[in-house]
């Protein structure tokens, strides 16, 4: 009998949509509603590696989680090798992150300046006008983030080409 009410119960876990902590029920896009919505963004990433395979990213700088990956990507030449990264800054509430993510977007070469901070652990430097040009990507990356549900960092999405496309059959 209580293998039964274990299966029963497991079974009920493995059907509920996924739920963050706050209950607010999160479910994703399919890849063809997606992917639209990141290629809208994605002159606005900061690109890491040269592989066949897109990994579109949303992480935010102050995140323990966001800077552990980044920092594997930053260390694994194997994996910039095998894919393309598109990281796109995007804060988490809690984290309050904005001042840092404007710095990233607001800098010469926002690629060095995210390893620096989430990497390096850095601390971001303070600028004295408001950049137009970032507070628009800004904007641009959390109408995309919101539409497609990002909930949490680091938050991904992969794109392969099919098989067929890649050359193999």
């Amino acid at each position: 009998m209580r293998l039964f009410y274990f299966i029963f119960f497991m079974l009920q876990v493995s059907l509920l949509p996924v739920s963050a902590a706050d209950g607010v029920v999160h479910k994703k896009l399919p890849l063809s509603q997606s992917l639209p919505l990141l290629n809208s963004i994605q002159d606005d990433a900061i690109r890491m590696g040269d592989g066949p395979v897109k990994v579109h990213v949303f992480v935010d700088p102050l995140c323990p989680h966001s800077r552990n990956f980044v920092e594997m990507i930053v260390e694994s030449e194997k994996m910039r090798h095998k894919y393309s990264y598109y990281f796109y800054l995007y804060t988490l509430k809690r984290m309050h992150s904005e001042a840092m993510v404007f710095a990233i977007y607001h800098s010469k070469d926002p690629l060095a300046s995210m390893k620096a901070m989430m990497v390096d652990h850095e601390e971001n430097t303070p600028f004295k006008s408001k950049d137009e040009n970032a507070s628009t990507i800004i904007s641009r990356i959390e109408k995309v983030a919101e539409k497609l549900d990002v909930y949490k960092r680091p938050y991904m999405v992969m794109v392969k080409k099919p098989k067929k496309k890649r050359g193999t059959h």
